[in-house]
């Protein structure tokens, strides 16, 4: 039997367009999602707008959180 995913509510707080120039005179606007989940801080995922979909947001999501719950925090005293 397939494993069930794991499911997470995530509040979208900005969907902006930012245009960006990876190469000269070449511009690409590039659609940045900035989100949060429970449990973490803020965080963007940035798609580019041709390529940008709903379902492609949310599946670049799922990887972002899934990446960033793995992270160990550094702890230390000074």
């Amino acid at each position: 039997m397939a494993e069930e995913k794991a499911r997470y509510d995530v509040t979208v707080l900005s969907r902006d367009e930012v245009t960006t120039f990876p190469k000269i005179a070449q511009p690409v606007v590039i659609v940045e999602t900035t989100y949060v989940a429970a449990g973490l801080p803020p965080a963007t995922v940035r798609i580019p707008k041709e390529e940008w979909d709903p379902e492609l947001e949310k599946k670049k999501i799922r990887e972002d959180i899934e990446k960033r719950l793995k992270q160990k925090p550094e702890v230390f005293r000074v």
